[in-house]
């Protein structure tokens, strides 16, 4: 610590944190950054162009929205905020402050982020070039979340927001959803800019209730003009999601809603020579000159549990998308997509209709079936709402359960027909059935207890074993109603170490790697003749965050 802050002092002139605060709390101004002038010097001073190529290289832009570029809902509204430094130094003038009458600012983040750390250092140099003096305060992340960002106890801040159909952006920026304000019936309060304006908070009422595509995008539009005209966030850059593959597998996507590199497995193709299938029972399965084809997935972290009501790990997640399946999935844009759900019947459904009478009618498809063979029934459906609304134990990730909870009934026409009663509509009502399972696994059980160690579905794959420490292996599933995959099995191999599955990988022992958005790393590998890239824009993205509570 003692070096750290001797290298500060030499760059600032200022050689302990102690006085530095006591600097900043001499300023005319106890709250500096409630003046827009202050703000807006702030953005124009920050070289976003050089934070990405720093941690990105090529494979990053700077991201002028609050949604990814390719999202309907991208707006490019903080493109007025162009790396500027005579600009910047006008607006800060303007404000009373510059290089003879500096401006004291602490900038925080949690200390775990190496990129962050990057990202603080490049922005306090150029924070210091027109006059602003800043102070890099970084905590542990549960004291830096709890402490600091969620009591308005920081200047600027460095995190990462999500963003995908514009469902999440009232909990961000109402004025009624302040962390001080959170309650049993007002949560999710992330509103950690403290921010106020009577028509954000209008347009935020109207898109919650909005169910009309078109309307919603341009309210979100419209949303983002006054928020970067506020100068409240700057969007910084999206994370990257980053996969490296074998070349000799073919079809491989990302989804952008979670990063999910696993998607469309059903799709994947293998070309040249394929992997040797080792366990003795499978080899019996190459009559007749077929030979079992296997992909070998490096997986840097083994879940603990399988039961996806139980966790939210990506790890997790990844891995059941390709065993379990709901009644519907969502697209990159937030838009849900029928999966269990009868197609014609789906597009039937409307949501003004679900909104003014409370109930929707759903079908089941005719030939979806689980993995030992039985139908998929609407009596499936209302075990697994069942299941989940008793089990109190369950995860409540974003008021999951609370959501649950607002439907009313679910009632079985027949084996295939049901309606979903509500006593309130909420316009995320279909991820509530994102995992349908068997009424004959589950009924009578506490579901939050079952699948610890394996599990049961109708998608694509079925689990066939599970070596704990070592490998997870899937098999396809010959029951699946969608197009049989190519690839018989897909193995898991556990390994904690990065290093060694990056090693792993380049000597063709596994085929597929989720790697670090790294931009050296990421120019090695696709140095490498064997190996190919792919890289996307997802829906997490970073910014530069300026809190707006009044210090007294």
């Amino acid at each position: 610590k003692e070096a750290g802050e001797e290298s500060i002092g030499k760059a600032t002139g200022i050689k302990s944190e102690e006085m530095f605060l006591e600097l900043r709390s001499k300023q005319n101004s106890k709250n500096p950054l409630n003046d827009i002038n202050v703000r807006k010097a702030i953005f124009h001073a920050i070289d976003r162009e050089r934070i990405v190529k720093e941690l990105l290289g090529e494979y990053g832009s700077v991201l002028n929205s609050l949604f990814r570029q390719d999202s309907i809902y991208y707006y490019p509204s903080w493109e007025e905020y162009f790396y500027d430094l005579s600009k910047a130094q006008e607006y800060l003038k303007m404000a009373g402050y510059g290089p003879e009458n500096p401006l004291y600012l602490t900038i925080g983040s949690n200390d775990e982020s190496s990129s962050r750390k990057i990202i603080e250092e490049l922005i306090k140099e150029d924070l210091d070039r027109i006059g602003i003096k800043v102070w890099i305060f970084n905590k542990p992340s549960e004291e830096w979340y709890n402490s600091f960002v969620s009591k308005g106890s920081y200047d600027l801040g460095v995190w990462a927001l999500y963003t995908l159909d514009g469902s999440e952006l009232e909990c961000y920026f109402s004025s009624q959803k302040m962390p001080s304000m959170e309650t049993v019936e007002n949560k999710n309060c992330r509103n950690f800019y403290w921010y106020n304006n009577k028509e954000v908070d209008s347009i935020l009422r109207e898109l919650s209730g909005e169910t009309k595509k078109d309307r919603r995008i341009d309210l979100v539009c419209e949303l983002q003009e006054k928020l970067a005209g506020d100068a409240i966030i700057l969007p910084l850059f999206s994370r990257v999601y980053c996969i490296a593959y074998n070349k000799r597998l073919e079809n491989l996507d990302i989804d952008l809603t979670d990063g999910n590199y696993l998607t469309g497995a059903e799709n994947w193709k293998l070309s040249g020579s394929e992997r040797l299938v080792e366990n003795e029972e499978r080899s019996e399965e190459r009559t007749g000159g077929y030979q079992s084809k296997e992909v070998v997935v490096g997986y840097e972290e083994e879940p603990y549990v399988l039961n996806p009501f139980v966790t939210d790990d990506l790890y997790t997640s990844y891995i059941n998308s390709l065993v379990v399946a709901g009644l519907w999935k969502m697209d990159k844009n937030g838009e849900y997509l029928p999966v269990l759900v009868d197609n014609t019947w789906d597009k039937a459904i409307s949501e003004e209709s679900v909104k003014h009478t409370l109930k929707a009618s759903v079908k089941l498809r005719d030939d979806v079936f689980w993995e030992d063979g039985t139908p998929v029934t609407s009596e499936d459906v209302r075990y697994t709402w069942l299941s989940v609304l008793e089990d109190e134990s369950l995860l409540n990730s974003l008021g999951y359960r609370d959501l649950v909870k607002k439907i009313k009934d679910i009632e079985v026409i027949d084996k295939k027909q049901f309606n979903i009663i509500f006593t309130d509509y909420f316009r995320e009502w279909k991820k509530l059935f994102r995992f349908i399972f068997p009424k004959s696994k589950i009924e009578g059980k506490r579901i939050g207890y079952l699948f610890r160690n394996d599990i049961f579905g109708c998608g694509p794959y079925k689990l066939k074993e599970w070596v704990r420490g070592e490998y997870l292996l899937l098999e396809k599933n010959q029951y699946y109603f969608g197009k049989e995959p190519s690839i018989d099995y897909i193995r898991f191999l556990f390994n904690s170490d990065e290093n060694s599955l990056i090693t792993l990988l380049e000597d063709g022992e596994i085929d597929i790697l989720n790697v670090p958005p790294d931009s050296e790393l990421l120019s090695e590998l696709d140095e490498n003749k064997n190996i190919d890239i792919l890289v996307k824009q997802g829906n997490l993205w970073e910014h530069l965050a300026i809190c707006l509570k009044p210090e007294e």
